[in-house]
């Protein structure tokens, strides 16, 4: 089994800084890959302070001899948590920051996916993209409680409150999700700012069946480029091959 990487990031059209950050490597530890994309929020730069400590406490964590498995990434979730929480008690200016996280661990072909936030990830198998991930927006999560009709989930007032994010109190639960990857899958992770530019899930599909990986990712970006670019836009992506 090979894998292919890709990963593309973009400060978008409106954003003076980029919030997010990225981590893609092969061969981690015991892990033929690591993936991890996480949207830092906060004032002033605080944001873009807890994207990158939860991005660099998760794959150091993960770089370890530890076995692959749920607890050992929930483990280094934990560990991220709590360095963003105590970073943002120490501080003024990084009070309240936090951030998403969608991370993709890979060991002999199958996959351990792991989310805190709304920020995305889906397979892409034989045609087909689905989600793999759970959305913890305030309305996703009342939808699910049955409080709200799913429905109301995307055009809700409140769509880009988090219900659940990293370091903003001193634990977090995480979803978690394991797959067995066969050959041609890919999985891509993004931050919300693919959605923001109004990306819809058939053409992520299109563009991910394109051959050269790297280049679809850029193409990716310069799309929601050429949409505006609300937000900040974070794309990590591996292909099976």
């Amino acid at each position: 089994m090979g894998l292919r990487l890709a990963w593309a990031t973009d400060p978008g059209l409106e954003r003076e800084e980029n919030e997010d950050s990225v981590y893609v490597a092969s061969d981690v530890g015991r892990l033929d890959a690591l993936l991890v994309v996480a949207d830092g929020m906060g004032g002033h730069a605080s944001g873009q302070v807890a994207s990158r400590l939860v991005a660099e406490t998760v794959s150091k964590e993960l770089s370890g001899d530890s076995d692959f498995g749920d607890d050992h990434l929930k483990g280094a979730l934990a560990k991220a948590n709590t360095a963003v929480f105590e970073a943002s008690k120490s501080r003024s200016e990084n009070a309240g920051m936090g951030s998403t996280v969608v991370l993709a661990a890979i060991k002999n072909q199958r996959l351990g996916l792991l989310n805190v936030g709304d920020s995305p990830a889906y397979l892409l198998r034989s045609g087909t993209i689905t989600e793999i991930y759970q959305n913890h927006s305030w309305p996703s999560e009342q939808a699910r409680a049955g409080i709200i009709a799913e429905t109301e989930v995307a055009n809700h007032p409140m769509k880009h409150r988090l219900a659940r994010a990293v370091g903003v109190w001193d634990q977090v639960k995480a979803f978690t999700n394991e797959l067995e990857l066969e050959v041609g899958d890919v999985v891509v992770l993004c931050s919300d700012g693919v959605e923001e530019a109004g990306v819809t899930i058939d053409e992520l599909r299109e563009l991910l069946e394109k051959d050269d990986l790297q280049a679809a990712v850029e193409q990716l970006i310069t799309v929601c480029r050429e949409r505006g670019a609300p937000d900040n836009i974070s794309v990590a992506a591996v292909r099976v091959e």
